[in-house]
């Protein structure tokens, strides 16, 4: 017999929970926005997506809305670099030439990958002096006691080529072994007289790589300041772990129980302390949009400890400020970007904002905050600020504020992040200090940087502040 319902009388709710009741308003909503998906297709979605993810996901950094989506930046997934150079010291002179090779990967908003591969050309001339004797070969034996101060102008040009698609990364690599070979070629050409010049341009006719025009002109200037202090001894791999990540693929020295050395043995006897500081020029032009960007950037370094006996990590910390402004075909600027980059012991944090500029009066922002001395200290005194400052507001600059940092709070696209960064530098050469110097050295130095965590600042939120959010494509 079917039961029957008392008017008036209602059955317990004591049995229904609070995800009972979303799930009946996920499945009203659901229906409704199949509806309204007819009136505002693409949107409706995107906000009953968000919706859910609010209701039910353990950390709201992971729930994105289409206005957090439409601030999410390009990520610098990777970045790796391969400088080869040699120089010669005279008095108080040196000279030097040297050969880079750089590969940026990036991921954009939509998840597609860029690779762009850069090869650099540069010569150097500085003046210094210095107290001292030393010899070193590579990383296995270092000799000597030196104390140096050293001011170096280097200028560079260079080509770039940019990979898209599915098998960037693969087109990438095979190309950067072709562009080292074309590299070696005309080193030969350039620094080799008479014979080497006719050898190596019939080699280069008959055997060199095929080398595509590029798609990118660059030229750069770099001034360098530095000094140091050394002394010590060390025979066998020296220091390796100091510029090593945490995820480091695991060598030979570590399966030597208690030993990280030649033969099981590094009798490193050392201490050093150097500070570094750097001030860099970037022109770069892209032949296929037109476009042409400017990065002005500043960068210092402070490297100090001492060894005895068992090599390991020392101190080092790295920070550098730099401001890129780029122009389209006509000339108008359609974007700056602010880049801090922060790298102490093994661990690169990195922190850009890029900021669209759209309109006249949003150029006109920029240019009077750029160039105003009571706000940055005249021209380049942005660049300074930007070794503290990561230009990246969270919350409501405030109505004293400037009108540029308004813009980078309501529609700037940054991102925060955490590298594991590695280096490692060898040389070889000999030299004599005695406040006059004479030697030669040739260095090879290669770093890379690899991603373990990443995040972008999100749209304003009703709290009217800006979160940070997963970014889920750099990883």
């Amino acid at each position: 017999m079917a039961a029957v319902e008392v008017p008036g009388e209602r059955r317990s709710d004591a049995g229904a929970s609070a995800k009972e009741y979303a799930a009946l308003i996920v499945v009203a909503a659901l229906m409704l926005g199949v509806l309204f998906s007819f009136v505002t297709p693409g949107t409706f979605g995107a906000d009953v997506e968000y919706a859910l993810c609010k209701l039910f996901a353990a950390d709201d950094s992971q729930c994105e809305s289409r206005h957090d989506r439409a601030l999410k930046p390009t990520c610098l997934a990777g970045l790796t670099s391969d400088t080869y150079g040699g120089s010669v010291e005279v008095a108080i002179f040196s000279v030097g030439r040297d050969y880079g090779f750089l590969k940026f990967t990036t991921i954009g908003p939509d998840g597609k990958k860029t690779v762009k591969v850069m090869a650099i050309k540069g010569v150097s001339g500085g003046v210094g002096t210095g107290i001292g004797v030393g010899i070193n070969a590579g990383k296995i034996f270092n000799l000597g006691a030196d104390a140096s101060a050293d001011a170096t102008l280097r200028v560079g040009a260079g080509d770039g080529w940019v990979f898209q698609g599915p098998n960037a990364e693969d087109d990438a690599n095979a190309f950067m072994d072709d562009i080292r070979e074309q590299y070696s070629i005309d080193a030969v050409k350039e620094n080799g007289g008479l014979l080497g010049s006719i050898g190596g341009n019939i080699y280069d006719a008959f055997a060199g790589p095929d080398i595509p025009e590029p798609d990118i002109q660059r030229y750069e200037g770099q001034l360098d300041v530095t000094g140091s202090l050394t002394a010590g001894l060390g025979i066998g791999p020296r220091d390796k772990p100091e510029y090593q990540g945490r995820h480091r693929k695991e060598t030979w020295q570590d399966k030597v129980p208690d030993s990280r050395g030649s033969n099981g043995i590094t009798p490193n006897l050392n201490a050093y302390v150097g500070i570094s500081g750097t001030e860099k020029v970037i022109y770069e032009d892209d032949k296929k949009t037109g476009d042409t960007s400017m990065t002005f950037m500043l960068a210092g370094e402070v490297n100090y400890g001492e060894n005895h006996l068992v090599p390991g990590a020392q101190g080092r910390a790295n920070a550098t400020g730099s401001m890129t402004i780029t122009k389209d075909k006509n000339g108008n600027i359609k974007s700056a970007s602010f880049t801090q980059v922060h790298i102490v012991n093994g661990k690169a944090t990195t922190v850009t904002t890029t900021l669209p500029i759209t309109t006249d009066a949003e150029r006109a922002t920029l240019t009077e905050y750029l160039l105003n001395p009571f706000n940055t200290g005249g021209p380049g005194g942005q660049v300074l600020s930007l070794t503290w400052d990561d230009m990246a507001p969270t919350e409501p600059p405030g109505a004293d504020a400037h009108p540029l940092q308004h813009l980078l709070y309501q529609k700037g696209k940054t991102s925060r992040v955490t590298y594991d960064y590695d280096q490692s530098d060898a040389s070889y050469g000999a030299n004599v200090k005695l406040g006059l110097k004479l030697g030669a050295n040739y260095a090879v130095s290669n770093s890379g940087r690899q991603v373990t965590d990443a995040e972008y600042l999100g749209a304003v939120g009703p709290g009217g502040t800006r979160e940070w959010k997963d970014f889920e494509e750099c990883h």
